[in-house]
């Protein structure tokens, strides 16, 4: 009984270790759909300036359209803060009461994603982005009624405001 006891054990991990065989680490979890929601949902501008150049520029182009800037969230002084570093990375966090309220009307939820979200980011070898959420994306995961068209606009209005500020004058 023993022996038919550990043939099933070795039989069992082998199996797991061919099922891990090529696995990178990280989530174990397999099912596609639930993979699907671990990615990033995001846009993604390529600036022609440097980090400050950029960011002043997306600040600039920010109050430029009336939004209200609510928050400047510098990543890399939190990091030095202890004791870490971190390339510079601000998220600009920003909005209007007049179009972000019509959305959370439909959703409360949608709470969540507003206000409106800019990262600033400087990747190793010294290239800036500027990333943002794919709002049109977050129309679908949350079906509330109306919310696609204004989603629509909002990916349309950070769209031309990303590439305003990451474009050399």
């Amino acid at each position: 009984m023993l022996r038919l006891i550990a043939i099933v054990v070795c039989a069992a991990s082998i199996s797991a270790c061919a099922h891990m065989k090529g696995h990178k680490g990280g989530d174990h979890h397999t099912d596609k759909k639930m993979e699907h929601h671990h990615e990033p949902h995001t846009a993604r501008v390529q600036s022609e300036r440097n980090f400050d150049e950029t960011l002043a520029a997306l600040k600039s182009a920010i109050d430029a359209r009336g939004f209200k800037t609510f928050a400047m969230i510098e990543h890399a002084k939190g990091a030095a803060s202890i004791g870490e570093t971190l390339r510079p990375t601000t998220l600009i966090i920003f909005g209007n009461p007049k179009g972000g309220t019509p959305i959370m009307q439909a959703d409360q939820r949608l709470g969540l994603e507003l206000p409106l979200k800019f990262l600033v980011m400087e990747d190793a070898e010294g290239g800036v982005s500027i990333v943002y959420p794919d709002y049109p994306h977050l129309s679908k995961e949350y079906a509330a009624p109306g919310v696609k068209p204004r989603f629509e606009a909002v990916a349309g209005a950070l769209a031309a405001i990303a590439a305003e500020a990451a474009t050399q004058p």
